[in-house]
């Protein structure tokens, strides 16, 4: 099975393997996603598949500046509000995302570990401010010598209004300030459009409908109309119908892989940096 999300975590290793990794002082890397539609042509699994496919790049990389690290089982129960009219996407309530996060984490720290990574893939705003909040939490009642952080995009940090003071926050820089959108590009891709097609058949090409997301045209969805997406429910699903917010057929591996090469390093830079301080 190719697609395990499993394959090369520590859910396929023996309880001595998880031990010996303790010992040499392996760094976590736990994804934490979602499972929620992704249109017609992609997998409910998306977010999960791309947030797991970005750690075990990060994986490598580490490994050649010789951090060990291991990938927890990867988090899939989080919150879905834009998607929420959709049958196949599971959501939680905010005090049970926090609670299995802050058991899971605690798992890790009795076990012996002592540095743990959150990277999400999942754009839904609430989901993504439960993270921080839950991380913020679990720093402020740790022990100095365990340490667990969350990697966040720069837009993500304005948005919530965080500085870079928060020390359990590793924020991954832009090298531009343009906006999403422009008069050229007045519509949205954030969901299941071409920028997650592409990055799928890079990663999960099995898991693709290529044809059927070649057939498609653009949802058109601006951002005034976005504010009414992400409210979800009917109304939501009224302004994309299919299930995607932008243009399935706009596909550009080029693109993708040059955007996974850039996160991947940006990311093992962030790590390596936050273990020497």
């Amino acid at each position: 099975m190719d697609n395990s999300i499993f394959q090369g975590t520590m859910v396929d290793m023996t309880y001595v393997e998880v031990e010996n990794l303790i010992k040499q002082e392996a760094v976590v890397l736990l994804p934490v996603a979602v499972i929620e539609e992704h249109g017609p042509h992609l997998p409910l699994g998306t977010d999960t598949y791309l947030t797991y496919a970005m750690f075990k790049h990060i994986q490598d990389e580490l490994d050649k500046v010789n951090v060990k690290s291991v990938i927890a089982p990867p988090f899939y129960w989080g919150i879905n509000v834009a998607t929420s009219g959709f049958p196949g996407s599971f959501t939680v309530k905010v005090d049970t995302m926090k609670a299995v996060l802050k058991d899971t984490i605690e798992c890790l720290y009795n076990w012996g570990f002592k540095n743990v990574y959150i990277l999400n893939m999942h754009g839904d705003s609430l989901h993504s401010k439960t993270i921080v909040e839950t991380v913020k939490e679990i720093y402020e009642v740790s022990q100095k010598d365990k340490k667990v952080y969350n990697i966040i995009p720069e837009f993500f940090q304005k948005i919530m209004g965080l500085d870079d003071s928060e020390p359990y926050l590793l924020i991954q820089k832009e090298d531009h300030d343009e906006p999403p959108v422009n008069d050229e590009n007045p519509y949205m891709d954030i969901h299941a459009g071409g920028f997650e097609t592409s990055l799928m058949l890079l990663e999960f090409k099995e898991l693709v409908n290529e044809e059927m997301a070649k057939g498609f045209e653009s949802s058109k969805t601006t951002f005034e109309l976005l504010r009414k997406w992400q409210q979800g429910g009917v109304e939501g699903r009224e302004i994309t119908p299919l299930g995607y917010c932008g243009n399935p057929s706009n596909i550009n591996l080029k693109e993708a892989k040059e955007f996974t090469d850039a996160f991947v390093k940006l990311t093992v830079e962030l790590i390596v940096d936050s273990l020497k301080a």
